[in-house]
């Protein structure tokens, strides 16, 4: 049974959703030349208006009001103009995701929680709503005020809806639509069947191993669902929930009780209960995805230290969590709302440890093969390290295109970078996120955002299509931000703009590509190429670093609030 619920606008916070339109896949000839291709599967409505528009970011004040304001657009001068279409990069359309996809079911007991529409590119802050949807459906439409700024609450952008027990066995149509600072619009559609069914439940409370998983029977452990098999087909395609406790997934033996999923297999989403705690101590099976692994998800889980270990004694050099391998492309990976802590490098009795790209989330060159809608929302990282030659980061990506990292923060982050194009990488936004703490207590992190603009991995395609905007980074000593470690001539642009900047910024090679620093607010030295790029922008920038620029928490302050709140840095006005 098909059911359709209309709902209409609402004025705050909440509204609805619908996803998907019918674009085919997207093909490695699909990658656009141009800032003005909207990426694929990306619907645009309406016309880009007069540019009395957007801007973005989420700060920190007095009292959240939470009300929003009258009209979600920013006054001209306050926001910054497009520098790519906006595109869909989750959720993709029904006929592009596997069956399995998480956002295609939801479990009659419990709150169905995902976000929205995450969009690459695009004039931000958007707003988001829900067009048709089920009834009860809701979704965090606006930033709110806090004191003389605009914030994002924890809902924005994010549904939120929990089926009735009589709606079991229906399928709901969703449509959102997000529209941005210029009036651009992007919808997107798909459908929910709600089906207990498909959803498999871990309890270490009351649960045992031999029991079929569900809400009222729930297994005990992961081994309950991968069965000491990576062969295993049981629990193929069924979507695991973890309920409050602590585990520690092991995989086969086989494997270095290493939890290896491959296509057809294995589930393919794994989330915490909706408020309940989750702790997963990864330091005996890493996590790792093969040929084909398409819509992957994690979300709610606090991921908690790093293998470093093999079961037989053997050191490991370079400690990875999360790895996607294989000979094929990895589409629609995303990680929201997660934790993740006491990341390691590798192990230290190694004198050559962390030396090779050590992460949270690694994906390591496939050529030609690129994974393509990966996104990262919501998520905290904190307390890494130490930093060694190449690691750890929080994510290292290579030949991904259309990802983007918005509303994360990282704190503690003793390593090499945290979310980092390292080669052919294309069609990235990074927006939002929180690093004024990443160097908190004397850590040191080399680089906070940016990307090495590479093309060592895949000599056929251009790297490029980069945004960094709406972030705070506090980097001391190191790179807030860094673009062009290494490239080639021909790779597409990368904009620096609205960010609050307490460190390094470094461009470098700029002959190779068209770059762009807009309205930051920069405090730290410009490096390479950095002082030609900021110098030809509007941007505020001094190397006085005993200069009263940023409170404690990245806020504008003193004389430097007085005249660019709004205009430049992360606060959004």
């Amino acid at each position: 049974m098909r059911v359709r619920a209309l709902l209409g606008s609402s004025l705050f916070l909440l509204l609805l959703i619908a996803c998907g339109d019918s674009a085919a896949p997207p093909t490695d000839s699909a990658i656009p030349v141009d800032g003005g291709d909207a990426g694929d599967g990306a619907v645009l409505d309406g016309a880009m208006p007069d540019g009395s528009v957007p801007d973005g970011a989420a700060p920190d004040a007095t009292v959240d009001s939470g009300v929003p304001p009258d009209d979600f657009h920013l006054p001209a001068g306050h926001f910054h103009p497009a520098v790519m279409a906006p595109a869909l990069v989750y959720p993709r359309p029904d006929t592009e995701t596997n069956d399995y996809a998480r956002h295609r079911w939801a479990h009659a007991a419990v709150e169905y929680r995902i976000p929205g529409a995450v969009i690459q590119g695009g004039a931000w802050p958007f707003f988001y709503e829900i067009i048709e949807g089920p009834p009860g459906a809701t979704i965090g439409a606006q930033l709110v005020i806090r004191g003389e700024v605009q914030v994002a609450p924890d809902d924005y952008g994010v549904i939120r809806w929990t089926p009735r027990t009589e709606d079991e066995g229906m399928t709901f149509d969703f449509h959102v639509r997000v529209t941005d600072q210029e009036d651009t619009t992007v919808d997107a559609r798909w459908a929910v069947t709600v089906d207990s069914s498909r959803f498999v439940f871990v309890s270490e409370t009351g649960g045992d191993d031999g029991n079929g998983g569900t809400i009222d029977e729930p297994l005990a452990s992961t081994a309950g669902w991968f069965l000491g098999d990576a062969a295993d087909t049981t629990f193929a395609g069924k979507l695991v929930y973890y309920r409050a406790g602590n585990y520690q997934p092991i995989g086969a033996a086989a494997n270095n009780e290493n939890l290896r999923i491959e296509a057809g297999k294995k589930p393919m989403s794994f989330m915490a209960f909706p408020g309940e705690s989750v702790v997963l101590d990864a330091t005996r099976g890493q996590w790792t995805f093969w040929a084909g692994c398409d819509d992957v998800f994690f979300s709610g889980l606090h991921f908690d230290g790093s293998k470093i270990v093999q079961p037989d004694g053997t050191l490991i050099r370079n400690s990875r969590n999360i790895s996607f391998y294989g000979p094929a492309n990895q589409e629609r990976i995303t990680f929201f709302e997660n934790q993740v802590s006491n990341i390691q490098p590798g192990n230290p009795a190694d004198d050559r440890f962390g030396n090779d790209n050590p992460a949270f989330v690694w994906r390591p060159s496939t050529g030609t093969r690129r994974g393509r809608n990966w996104a990262f929302v919501g998520n905290l990282f904190e307390d890494a390290g130490p930093r060694r030659s190449n690691g750890p980061s929080a994510a290292s990506l290579s030949c991904v295109s259309y990802a983007v990292f918005e509303g994360n923060t990282v704190r503690r982050w003793n390593g090499t970078g945290t979310f980092f194009d390292k080669s052919n990488g294309d069609h990235v936004t990074q927006r939002n996120n929180d690093l004024w703490l990443a160097t908190e207590g004397g850590d040191v992190l080399n680089h906070g955002l940016g990307a090495g603009m590479g093309d060592s991995y895949d000599a056929t395609h251009d790297p490029g299509y980069f945004e960094t905007c709406w972030n705070r980074i506090r980097v001391d000593p190191g790179l807030a931000a860094q673009f062009g470690l290494s490239s080639s001539p021909g790779d597409g642009p990368a904009a620096l703009y609205r960010n609050s900047l307490y460190g390094r910024v470094w461009f470098n090679r700029i002959d190779n590509y068209s770059e762009s620093a807009e309205g930051n607010v920069i405090q730290g030295e410009l490096m390479q190429d950095a002082a030609a790029v900021v110098a030809a922008g509007d941007n505020y920038h001094t190397e006085n670093l005993t200069e009263s620029v940023f409170d404690a928490e990245g806020a504008l302050t003193g004389a430097a609030r007085t005249s660019y709140l709004g205009t430049h840095g992360a606060e959004v006005q």
